[in-house]
């Protein structure tokens, strides 16, 4: 199932039409290397695929906020400007693909690409608010708290009651946190729209 190359897209339709649906907004990360994937850091798509096209249109028209999730083996500049073309807008936001990055490269070149908010910094497997970093080269660091993956390795209990301390101290330190879905993961484990739905209904209750 993961290397169908239909997944994602997939994925982004039912997940897209569910926040239409529970009027949450969203900002849809997506890639824009031209590199063949298929490997353990490599994205589940490219930017010449037939599905890739698909999903721009898709989130294109459904006026949804979109960002650059980059590979570390292209330089970002190159992905920004490809995926500025592709939507014919410019794009604000950023998260480095496998959390792989050097800061030293990757904020310049943010910075340079004309991006402000960046979402790199965090752990896939842990929920965790990052020490309060500086603005780097001009980029905002939101952390991002939670990410889907963590549900495939622990219990969603346990899951929950750190993430709802860590929102706890998120807001006592009036700071902007993220969390992270990859809509493909809706279709591999269909119990994450349960924990998505929880997820969405404590942030909107802090």
């Amino acid at each position: 199932m993961l290397f169908n190359p239909n997944l994602f897209l997939h994925g982004i339709e039912r997940l897209l039409k569910f926040n239409q649906n529970q009027h949450t907004n969203a900002i849809w990360l997506i890639g824009a290397t031209n590199q063949h994937t298929f490997y353990r850091k490599g994205l589940r798509y490219h930017s010449k695929d037939s599905a890739y096209a698909a999903a721009i249109t898709l989130l294109k028209t459904a006026e949804v906020e979109i960002g650059l999730h980059s590979v570390s083996s292209e330089p970002i500049v190159e992905q920004c400007n490809r995926l500025t073309n592709a939507l014919g807008k410019h794009i604000n936001y950023h998260r480095s693909h496998y959390l792989n990055f050097n800061p030293k490269i990757l904020y310049p070149q943010l910075h340079q690409a004309g991006i402000t908010t960046d979402f790199s910094t965090g752990a896939s497997r842990d929920i965790l608010l990052p020490q309060q970093a500086k603005n780097m080269e001009g980029v905002t660091l939101t952390p991002t708290i939670l990410f889907d993956n963590i549900f495939f390795f622990q219990n969603p209990e346990k899951v929950f009651d750190q993430f709802k301390q860590t929102l706890l101290e998120a807001q006592a330190q009036q700071r902007d946190v993220a969390v992270l879905f990859h809509p493909e993961n809706f279709i591999i484990n269909p119990k994450l729209w349960e924990y998505y739905e929880e997820v969405l209904r404590l942030v909107k209750e802090g």
